[in-house]
């Protein structure tokens, strides 16, 4: 570990005096700080300095917005969930948590990859210790914040769901996350920001489908099955390519989820009655659009009709009509951009010369539909122009109702 510097008297004594079992002369005017009255971490900040893990600033105020280092984290959250420290003389203020926060689980010497211990810690690096605090063994370095969220202990910075994996952490985020870290410990069960959620499981592999279609892919999940995006590139021999870069859900029955900023304008699905076929675009609300975010690069001598790779679900339902007389959904059918009087699904017209194209092609599918146990799995459309050929399962899951909401 990189020599570390200590920080000032100043900042010890008044900065961030942390877990002083006899109360500091803060503490009793804990609930008088100045700079909390209306703030929505006010409720965790006086929760916290009576428990005595963190305190005040001598001027009477928290300073709730103030950034937090690692070794403040780290001292926080040792003392909080009562981890045994030693003494640590001659050695800076912040050895025995760090060395308590290693033999505890929560914490490694090599985590930080730059910077010391006295640079701020950013929300993904609390999410790692939070996430080790609960019991959770994970290995892979892109999964903490989805971790973190799903287990309710992170929450977006907005009703979008930014979850500001890089961004430093606040003293009242610091609080928060840790009054949660203990509620999650004493077994109570959080609730989970949905759409922070989607964020991060995106972030982590690309995908947000284990949380917002979970009667779907669930029964996947648990099994350990992925989308593999290092398997979804097909480049011929002249390095002409065709993949697809993400698989995202967006559920059309709630206006609000903030992935459908990413559906284009000129997205329309087929609505099969009868012998008819219409391009509406109007979604039914008890859908999900399951989009397919296809990326090509080709060069062409002459003008051509080119297809190209996609992600696909097979019909699971087979009714005949898409649409019931109720107007909701009842089997899965095409959603993707409309060229004239068709969908431009798998396939466009391009012309002669270099083309680095991206495209969205995707299904609508009906929520909470199908017999569970019944089979669901998600193809590769091949990229036929270059020579691609087969329809191989990429992700097989089963249907479970079961496991929407938990």
């Amino acid at each position: 570990m990189k020599l570390l510097k200590s920080l000032t008297t100043f900042t010890l004594l008044t900065a961030f005096t942390v877990s002083l079992p006899t109360a500091t002369i803060h503490a009793a005017a804990s609930i008088n700080f100045k700079d909390i009255r209306g703030h929505w971490a006010a409720s965790d900040v006086q929760i916290a300095v009576k428990k005595g893990y963190v305190d005040g600033y001598a001027d009477e105020t928290f300073k709730p917005e103030q950034n937090v280092s690692r070794a403040e984290f780290i001292k926080m959250a040792v003392t909080a969930m009562s981890l045994k420290t030693l003494a640590a003389l001659d050695k800076p203020w912040y050895e025995p948590f760090i060395e308590s926060a290693v033999t505890n689980g929560i914490h490694r010497y090599e985590d930080y990859t730059s910077g010391d211990v006295n640079t701020p810690i950013t929300r993904e690096e609390m999410a790692r210790i939070a996430v080790r605090s609960a019991g959770e063994k994970n290995t892979d370095v892109l999964k903490w914040m989805y971790l973190a969220t799903s287990k309710g202990i992170i929450n977006g910075l907005d009703n979008q769901g930014t979850i500001g994996a890089d961004q430093p952490t606040t003293r009242a985020q610091a609080i928060t996350v840790i009054e949660r870290m203990l509620k999650l410990k004493a077994g109570e069960k959080l609730p989970s920001d949905k759409y922070a959620t989607s964020a991060a499981e995106v972030a982590w592999h690309k995908t947000n489908v284990y949380t917002m279609a979970p009667e779907y892919f669930g029964w996947g999940a648990q099994q350990g099955n992925v989308l593999d995006f290092n398997k979804l590139r097909y480049e011929d021999a002249n390095g002409y390519f065709s993949e697809t870069e993400k698989y995202i859900v967006v559920d059309m029955g709630d206006p609000t989820d903030p992935n459908r900023k990413l559906i284009p304008e000129n997205m329309r699905w087929i609505m099969a009655v009868g012998n008819e076929r219409t391009f509406p675009q109007d979604v039914p609300t008890n859908a999900y659009a399951f989009l397919s975010f296809d990326h090509f690069y080709v060069e062409l001598s002459k003008r051509e009709f080119f297809q190209y790779s996609y992600l696909d679900v097979a019909s699971i339902y087979a009714t005949g009509d898409n649409i019931g007389k109720d107007g909701l959904l009842i089997d899965v059918t095409p959603y993707a951009q409309q060229v004239q009087s068709g969908l431009q699904a798998g396939n466009t017209v391009l012309q002669a010369g270099a083309h680095d194209v991206r495209l969205v092609t995707g299904q609508l599918v009906p929520k909470m539909k199908g017999k569970d146990g019944n089979g669901f799995s998600i193809y590769k459309r091949p990229a036929q122009s270059l020579g691609e050929s087969g329809n191989p399962i990429v992700y097989k899951s089963r249907i479970d109702h079961s496991l929407v909401g938990k």
